[in-house]
């Protein structure tokens, strides 16, 4: 493995991943693009530019969501696959009772106009699970908005993607970190995905909400670690996870 891609999820741009540069980048070539446009294009324009084989991809949330669409419809497969907090679909269906109730995410789309930072924020504080309160700070201050992201069409994917159909199509079976107390992808999203995509795992973490690679930060690097066939840490060892 030689390059980590690293995808941010929506509110944020590529600083929500500062741990993991900080933890990889003497040892690979790491890059968390701030992605401009919510548009499956954009990536996968920009995917084009590396040799996917040699690349470990990991994408949270809506970017990965985003990912999961682009490796969808494409033949070629990256090295590995790590997919964080990412649901087949964001809003709750009627044959999907796991999502967000689309009426939250319609109310968000609307405040975007009267006060977008309150939306922000109070997004962020979401994202964070019992018990990470100290965290609070930290998060509040990644959810900017992104580098040219546009918020309000960030939010009209989540209200309308359903990866669902192209999940058969996936080349390569993820590795499914899930954040047992996330309060906006729900553990039952994961375990969807899980089933849905043969060959995959799901490493379940106790405690952690929406953000655990920054809330958990030691045990996320530790699995990435393991991916890309370095020993991790022995705290992270240590560790039960879900498979």
């Amino acid at each position: 493995m030689k390059t980590l891609i690293l995808l941010h999820g929506w509110g944020a741009n590529g600083a929500v991943w500062a741990r993991q540069f900080r933890a990889f980048q003497n040892r690979l070539q790491v890059l968390a693009p701030d992605i401009p446009v919510w548009d499956p294009a954009w990536l996968g324009d920009y995917l084009d530019h590396f040799s996917l084989p040699d690349c470990l991809l990991v994408g949270w949330s809506l970017g990965g969501m985003q990912l999961l669409e682009v490796l969808a419809r494409q033949t070629a497969a990256p090295g590995s696959l790590v997919l964080a907090g990412v649901p087949p679909v964001f809003c709750s269906r009627p044959d999907h009772p796991w999502g967000q109730p689309p009426a939250a995410v319609r109310a968000m789309r609307l405040g975007l106009k009267k006060n977008p930072r309150k939306v922000l924020q109070d997004f962020a504080l979401t994202c964070l699970g019992p018990g990470e309160e100290n965290d609070q700070n930290e998060v509040a201050a990644l959810f900017t908005g992104g580098n040219g992201s546009d918020l309000a069409a960030g939010l009209d994917c989540l209200l309308n993607q359903d990866l669902r159909p192209l999940l058969s199509q996936l080349p390569v079976a993820p590795v499914i970190i899930q954040g047992d107390q996330d309060r906006i992808v729900s553990p039952e999203q994961a375990r969807f995905l899980q089933e849905h995509l043969p060959g995959s795992s799901l490493r379940l973490l106790p405690g952690a909400g929406h953000m655990p690679f920054v809330t958990q930060a030691e045990i996320f690097n530790g699995i990435l670690a393991g991916i890309i066939g370095e020993k991790a840490p022995r705290s992270v060892i240590s560790k039960n996870y879900e498979d």
